[in-house]
């Protein structure tokens, strides 16, 4: 009886298996489910959003936009430059064009949510029209990348432009195995025009074509991405920085004054730069990205390899270091990641008919282990209480109340958290407490605005109560601002001409 129903059962297997493979599904389903992981994405993004959490980070891509919809150029004084000077992203502008008539925050959580949960539909092509996996195979490919901890950290970490061109690079490396050459090049256009050094990605893909058989391909590849990084890097950026490469600081260690003598200093100085690239911290991050997938990609290095010059470079770049400042830097590997998992998938199978027929075993520890991983580092792992997320607190409503007493026109410093609140205006700059309270930290606070808001919930643990009395009293009475606001730790101090101009009385 067991073994009759043990072969109904198989019969049964069969028979869904074949819907599964029909022209139908093989269609409808990664848009299916491309669809659900973007309303996931979204609605976690603006649950985070809703909660005030975000900080300068978001807030210097909103007031760029802001002033590109206003007809300025993206002269950010939280960004200190022009925002073309950062990463020569110049995809920024027709994004501006939606954030003119739509709300900023919104639009751009929206964008980018989007593109990271359509980024399966190519993935998916890849897996099924170039690897030739099963329909099975390939949903649990597009389930570990809902699931992989880098993705989700981008989509929470403010916005990032350089996010948009994960779906175009999946479909530039699916177009190119199919030789769909207009596309191709299309779709590699954009992803440029995302992040200038994401051409050392391209530069590296066409190094991979090369490899492939596809050597006109490869070369033009190679020859654009990299002509594309040079031009930005040495020309474009710095025209909009003063003559200077803005990030040169950053890799100051090797040398000073441009990029070729920061190449130079890591060619003559190669024990320093291999010694900080494989620094236990960098270490780290390795296995961090790899372990979700089970170290899989290792089997197929060949896919890995374009993206490693660019990561190595963020590696060893001196700039500030945590989960979601660093989200942007993963996205080549990310992207190398994916690919290079379709292709280690099937060389673990083998063929059955037309397609690729791989083992349940290493399929179903493969997806217990991207769910451990998620589980366990995930910013939106269970427990971190997603669901929780987007309740405001009654600081948060002060935030807002504030926001909404500061006039469009006024000159702004203000903490972290109020930032993105107080995007649209033309002056708006950064004042974060530091550690150890310090005499002149009233002047700094009010040098050069009419508009000043301290908040005491962020005041760090080296402050005492005396201190917090001492910087309210400086800034109310040696720099003549009164305080037109106070309420759950949010204190907003004005000029007596502003307070004037809004009919705002001070208070004690």
């Amino acid at each position: 009886m067991s073994l009759h129903w043990k072969k109904r059962l198989e019969y049964r297997l069969l028979r869904w298996q074949a819907r599964f493979e029909s022209t139908v599904f093989d269609r409808s389903f990664p848009w299916i489910a491309a669809a659900f992981l973007w309303t996931l994405f979204i609605l976690l993004a603006l649950a985070k959003s809703r909660e005030l959490s975000q900080d300068s980070e978001l807030a210097s891509i909103m007031q760029s936009v802001w002033l590109i919809g206003e007809g300025y150029t993206p002269e950010s004084s939280l960004f200190g430059q022009n925002y073309l000077a950062s990463q020569g992203g110049f995809l920024i502008y027709p994004i501006a064009i939606f954030t003119s008539f739509l709300p900023t925050a919104i639009t751009l959580i929206t964008i980018q949510s989007s593109a990271l949960a359509f980024a399966i539909v190519p993935l998916w092509r890849l897996s099924r029209d170039v690897a030739n996996l099963r329909t099975g195979t390939s949903a649990v490919i597009v389930a570990v990348y809902g699931l992989y901890s880098a993705v989700h950290t981008l989509n929470l970490a403010g916005f990032h432009l350089e996010s948009l061109a994960i779906p175009a690079l999946f479909s530039a490396i699916y177009c190119a195995f199919t030789d769909k050459k207009y596309k191709y090049w299309a779709v590699i256009m954009l992803a440029l025009v995302t992040r200038s050094d994401l051409g050392l990605l391209i530069a590296g893909l066409g190094a991979l074509w090369v490899l492939e058989g596809k050597k006109k391909l490869g070369y033009q590849t190679l020859a654009v991405g990299f002509s594309w990084s040079m031009i930005f890097i040495l020309g474009i950026q710095p025209m909009y920085n003063g003559g200077v490469f803005p990030h040169v600081d950053a890799f100051s260690k090797y040398g000073s004054g441009n990029p070729f003598s920061v190449l130079w200093g890591m060619l003559i100085h190669p024990i320093s730069f291999v010694t900080e690239l494989f620094s236990e911290a960098n270490f780290d991050v390795a296995v961090a990205l790899l372990a979700p997938v089970l170290f899989l990609p290792i089997v197929a290095p060949r896919y890995l390899m374009p993206c490693l010059p660019v990561f190595a470079l963020y590696l060893t770049a001196d700039v500030p270091s945590g989960e979601f400042a660093e989200a942007g830097q993963r996205v080549p590997v990310t992207v190398c990641m994916f690919v290079a998992l379709v292709f280690a998938i099937q060389k673990t199978g083998r063929v059955i008919v037309q397609r690729v027929n791989v083992d349940r075993t290493v399929l179903g520890a493969l997806l217990i282990t991207a769910a451990v991983f998620f589980v366990a580092n995930s910013a939106t792992s269970p427990y971190e209480d997603p669901w929780a997320w987007g309740r405001r607190q009654p600081v948060d409503v002060a935030r807002l109340e504030v926001a909404d007493l500061i006039p469009d026109d006024a000159v702004v410093r203000a903490a972290p958290k109020m930032l993105p609140l107080l995007t649209e205006r033309i002056a708006l700059w950064e004042f974060e407490l530091p550690e150890k309270y310090d005499d002149r930290l009233g002047t700094e606070a009010v040098r050069n605005v009419n508009w000043f808001v301290f908040d005491r919930s962020e005041v760090p643990i080296g402050w005492t109560g005396v201190d917090i009395l001492d910087f309210q009293a400086d800034l109310r009475i040696s720099q003549r601002f009164v305080r037109v606001y106070n309420n759950s730790g949010i204190e907003a101090y004005a000029t007596p001409q502003a307070a004037a101009l809004l009919g705002l009385e001070p208070i004690s």
